[in-house]
């Protein structure tokens, strides 16, 4: 069996994340039910949160949305990382 790259893993995430795919580094690291979990529940979080903020704000929230992703991506992508880590020591 082939050993995956948590580096890889990683960089799937923080990438995906910034487009709003959350969850592609899970699904590569070999846990795709938290990947599409995540996925999922990121997709109506953001959506739901994204769309109040915008209409309280008046619009402002669309200049700080790809930085809410990039965080949140890089969050999950350490914690993917670490997670797939573990699995390898």
């Amino acid at each position: 069996m082939r050993t995956r790259d948590p580096f890889v893993a990683l960089s799937l995430e923080i990438a995906g994340g910034f487009f709003g795919f959350l969850g592609i580094g899970w699904i590569y690291a070999g846990r795709p039910t938290m990947g599409i979990l995540l996925l999922v529940s990121y997709w109506l979080l953001d959506w739901i949160i994204g769309l109040a903020l915008t209409i309280c704000t008046l619009g402002a929230w669309c200049c700080v949305w790809p930085a809410q992703n990039l965080i949140f991506g890089a969050v999950s992508g350490y914690l993917v990382y670490r997670w797939m880590e573990q699995q390898n020591a």
